[in-house]
């Protein structure tokens, strides 16, 4: 027997909701690293050095 028929719809959707967003952000980040590279990531990490100071 399937352990998914023993599941509500909801935790499903829910799952599913959260895998999509992960993907959203994994892809936004992607795109961005593809179009401004390193100096995207060394410009954030000076920002983020100096923010702790």
């Amino acid at each position: 027997m399937s352990d998914t028929a023993d599941r509500p719809p909801q935790t499903t959707s829910a799952r599913w909701l959260l895998v999509g967003t992960a993907a959203c952000f994994v892809g936004a980040g992607l795109l961005l690293w593809v179009r401004e590279g390193e100096r995207l990531f060394t410009d954030g990490l000076i920002a983020a050095i100096a923010r702790c100071f």
